[in-house]
């Protein structure tokens, strides 16, 4: 399958619509940064780019919103240093419109019922049904939390973070009979294994590792953004969206123009939501230099 790419210098309608863009919101590990590093290329090499593009950025008016399945304690510090605004935690289950000393924020749960003031986050709320320890008990080997302890920057407040190769469908029917409304989110591939592990794979070439995240129904990155685009105010096409997942592809839904980042079309599911959206552009480039070959093509557009 042909895809249409991020062109380096927008013209005729596409650059009449990036004009109007006010906002990128982005995947960042994949997308935005390369190794969880915003110094360096996508080879891992010592490169000034994807920040000095931020700054460009910046100058144009054009605000960047981390859109993550990090948690707040991770994304918050991204924020902080590299003068993001706000940002989208937590597969779209924390929002902040405004990154502060006083940030405001808000838990977003689609259709999971939440009582805000209860004393539990979202996630205590969805531990308390059993079923992840089910489904751990039922996996060994092929399913564990991931940066999910509930200590210090593994502290998740909505989602339960998990990695494996477990079988997604009976995951899914064991998330439909625990009582509450979930839905298990692939958050995309797993290309290296640093640090303790459980799971039964090579951890420097792991094969047929995901990322997951037990999510409440109705949460995803794509309805987290439209609430965070109603809570800022904006419309949909003054945001620019990308990601590197298939998952990440109902961005595309709430923004005018998304950016699919190519080192995801590997991904078994890539092609077919691709295919099913006609506002997607596909970066020219793998990682952070599609990144930032992109946002300059958007830079471009605004000359």
């Amino acid at each position: 399958m042909t895809h249409t790419t991020f062109p380096e210098r927008p013209t005729g309608e596409l650059a009449e619509r990036l004009r109007k863009v006010r906002y990128v919101i982005t995947d960042a590990d994949g997308t935005m940064f390369t190794g969880a590093k915003a110094t360096v290329n996508t080879a891992g090499e010592p490169c000034a780019e994807l920040v000095q593009t931020l700054v460009e950025l910046t100058r144009a008016g054009v605000s960047v919103i981390p859109c993550t399945g990090r948690n707040r304690a991770m994304i918050m510090e991204d924020a902080r240093v590299l003068g993001f605004p706000g940002w989208i935690a937590e597969m779209g289950g924390v929002l902040c419109t405004k990154q502060a000393s006083q940030p405001e924020w808000h838990y977003f749960c689609g259709r999971m019922p939440y009582e805000e003031g209860c004393g539990k986050t979202p996630h205590d709320v969805i531990w308390e049904t059993g079923v992840i320890d089910e489904m751990l008990e039922r996996w060994p080997g092929h399913l564990e939390t991931y940066h999910d302890n509930g200590i210090g920057f593994e502290y998740r407040e909505v989602t339960v973070a998990m990695r494996g190769d477990a079988p997604e469908d009976e995951i899914q029917d064991m998330l439909d009979h625990c009582g509450l409304p979930l839905y298990l989110s692939d958050n995309g591939m797993v290309d290296h294994i640093s640090g303790d592990s459980t799971l039964e794979c090579d951890r420097s070439h792991p094969q047929g590792i995901h990322t997951y995240h037990v999510t409440p129904a109705g949460v995803s990155k794509g309805t987290g953004i439209v609430r965070f685009v109603e809570l800022a105010g904006l419309a949909p096409e003054e945001v620019l969206g990308a990601g590197d997942s298939p998952a990440d592809c109902v961005i595309a839904d709430a923004v005018g123009t998304f950016l699919f980042m190519c080192n995801g079309l590997g991904h078994e599911r890539a092609e077919e939501e691709l295919a099913a959206r006609d506002n997607i552009l596909v970066s020219t480039k793998r990682a952070t230099d599609g990144w930032v070959a992109a946002m300059r093509g958007l830079l471009a557009a605004k000359e």
